[in-house]
């Protein structure tokens, strides 16, 4: 009789011992970093990029167009690296930039232009920091650009960017972007 009251004290004991383990343990997992987390999903951001057609953020045809006889500029290229801003204002808080090429996929006989954009986005605005990147057509109607992956906060981003001119007044275009992560 007296072992059995001993053992009915022990496994209150142990079984407290035992759940605070497994608590522990849970909570080690819930905290800890992993190589790999989560992808970036379900936000909006949107920000305004800045181009200055007088500045050197961007160049002009680094690369020819090939054989203009048969494909119009198809293969002309522009590098460009232009300013993001949180508002319309050139002047207002910067959050990164913008870094890529665009190359003109026209042809001969086709009336309108569009250019292949691969890009890359430096965003800080305190919350969300790291890079997306971007690629598609870019067109004077409706630029979607698709989201491809990204680092920092935006590791393993994926989505879309639609592009919109706000300002048009030269030297300066204004575009926003609307940004759809999913």
């Amino acid at each position: 009789m007296e072992k059995m009251l001993k053992l009915h004290s022990i496994i209150p004991v142990a079984m407290t011992l035992l759940i605070a383990v497994l608590l522990s343990e849970s909570a080690i997992t819930l905290v800890s970093a992993s190589n790999y987390p989560r992808p970036f999903r379900f936000h909006r951001l949107q920000y305004y990029v800045q181009l200055d057609v007088r500045s050197p953020g961007i160049s002009t045809r680094f690369i020819p167009p090939i054989n203009t006889t048969r494909s119009a500029n198809f293969g002309a290229a522009t590098l460009f690296a232009l300013n993001v801003t949180k508002d319309v204002a050139p002047a207002s808080q910067q959050l990164g930039a913008v870094r890529g090429y665009t190359v003109e996929t026209s042809y001969l006989g086709f009336p309108d232009s569009a250019l292949l954009e691969v890009a890359m986005v430096e965003y800080d605005d305190g919350i969300y920091k790291g890079t997306f990147q971007l690629q598609g057509l870019a067109q004077q109607q409706l630029t979607e650009l698709a989201i491809t992956g990204g680092s920092g906060s935006f590791r393993g981003a994926r989505g879309y960017l639609v592009v919109t001119l706000v300002v048009d007044q030269l030297p300066t275009r204004t575009f926003r972007h609307d940004v759809t992560f999913f």
